[in-house]
């Protein structure tokens, strides 16, 4: 995005660092002045930014946290504080391979009367892929090569006072990541390898 978009500044969150070094090496190699990089739990994102500083935030496939509502970047906890450092318009676009995830956020956004701009269950089956939304993390990368569709909304926080959580049961993901995707298809080899059975 920041190559894309050099008028525009980007900067990538994150508590881990090595998630971050890639994109840092590429931001230094090709001299982009306009990328930076913020190594801090996102708990405290506001005392990073001033309040209206932000026009979108890209929340990319992050763990849906099924178990943990709070700990849902996509939950009220975090969209309460989002919206202290956001324009008045400003968007949040959620790309997810998570089913739990996308339902979970959508009906938070039905919940709460919040506008949206795009939900798509199926992005690349949708037709409205564009040349932002084609960038492909790693993550997408690895979902859509085990057959996964991607999820997409694009909404604001415009008019939102106090958010509720919706009241609903979502069947949880029934996959892991790529990990423990591939432990388990060792796993199964090696038991069909010794005759036994599953």
């Amino acid at each position: 995005l920041a190559e894309r978009y050099p008028d525009k500044n980007f900067i990538g969150v994150d508590i881990k660092g090595a998630r971050m070094w890639r994109g840092a090496k590429t931001a230094t190699e090709q001299e982009m002045r306009n990328a930076g990089f913020l190594r801090t739990r996102i708990e405290f994102i506001d005392s990073c930014f001033a309040p209206g500083e932000v026009d979108e935030i890209w929340i990319t496939f992050p763990d849906p946290q099924m178990a943990k509502a709070r700990k849902r970047l996509t939950g009220t906890r975090f969209l309460s504080l989002y919206k202290k450092l956001m324009k008045e318009n400003g968007l949040i676009h959620l790309k997810t391979d998570s089913p739990f995830l996308y339902q979970y956020t959508a009906e938070l956004i039905k919940r709460n009367q919040l506008p949206v701009n795009v939900n798509t269950d199926d992005l690349y089956g949708s037709g409205i892929e564009d040349k932002i939304l084609g960038i492909k993390t790693f993550y997408e990368q690895q979902w859509l090569s085990r057959g996964k569709t991607i999820k997409y909304l694009q909404f604001s926080l415009a008019g939102s006072d106090q958010l509720v959580q919706p009241d609903i049961d979502i069947e949880k993901d029934d996959y892991h990541s790529e990990a423990r995707f591939m432990a388990k298809q060792l796993k199964i080899e090696n038991e069909k390898r010794h005759g036994l059975e599953r």
